[in-house]
């Protein structure tokens, strides 16, 4: 495997199994294959534009993960363990959020209309929480759907997601767990505190990040559904909306 994220070798056993890390490498290298440098969205022919829309969209969360887990190898392992922290939080929403968009495109593709198909992904690419841009946008469809009903609904794929998922935000918030119980170790009378700038438990913050790594083989196999319906999506394109979507 070329360029593999994480060295085996230095990471703890009880951290993560070899095999494990070999697990999350893989997936790792499958996101890195799946990056293209430029999409042409009209479809050479028929001029049909809504499958390349899609890819285009997915391409956008295929960095967006793999800046979220390389930047948090990279924070975990120079010692800013909080802040490695906050980017598996990020990957958690992240896949979260795709999942979400994958369930209502797939249900949107088993209905057929192209025109429903169409207003969704362009109202997940452009979404926002900020009202003065869906006021440009001119629809509420634009108006991004809550983190946490996205992270509930990952329940079946992963039964303890939500539990998970709070307990990163115990410690990414400014809570007393982020903002002063991990960098600080109070004696048990509270006469004096020792501080110190890796937390309490680095291996513990590597094994989050090393999970968060994990995660992403839900993206991929979301990303493979989604690749299996694009080429009857782009066929349904050419005879019934040439050049219209």
């Amino acid at each position: 495997m070329p360029n593999p994220l994480f060295d085996p070798a230095v990471v703890p056993a009880d951290a993560a199994s070899p095999a494990g890390v070999a697990e999350v490498n893989a997936t790792i290298q499958q996101l890195r294959d799946r990056r293209v440098d430029l999409i042409i969205v009209p479809e050479p022919g028929s001029g049909f534009r809504l499958s390349n829309m899609i890819r285009a969209f997915n391409q956008a969360q295929i960095r967006r993960c793999l800046q979220l887990v390389e930047s948090a190898h990279r924070n975990v392992y120079a010692g800013a363990g909080l802040t490695a922290l906050m980017d598996v939080r990020g990957i958690y929403e992240t896949v979260a959020g795709f999942l979400h968009f994958e369930a209502k495109l797939q249900a949107l593709l088993e209905e057929g209309d192209l025109q429903k198909i169409h207003d969704f992904v362009s109202a997940r690419s452009f979404s926002t929480r900020l009202e003065h841009l869906i006021e440009v946008a001119g629809t509420k469809d634009v108006q991004a759907t809550s983190i946490l009903t996205q992270v509930d609904r990952m329940a079946k794929a992963r039964p303890e997601f939500r539990k998970e998922y709070d307990h990163l935000c115990e410690y990414t918030h400014p809570n007393s767990f982020g903002a002063f119980l991990y960098f600080a170790q109070p004696s048990d009378r509270g006469s004096v505190v020792t501080f110190s700038d890796a937390g309490p438990d680095p291996k513990e913050d590597l094994r989050w990040v090393l999970v968060g790594g994990h995660l992403l083989s839900h993206l991929v196999e979301a990303l493979e559904r989604i690749d299996a319906a694009l080429p009857g999506l782009s066929d349904r394109g050419r005879e019934q909306r040439p050049g219209q979507i």
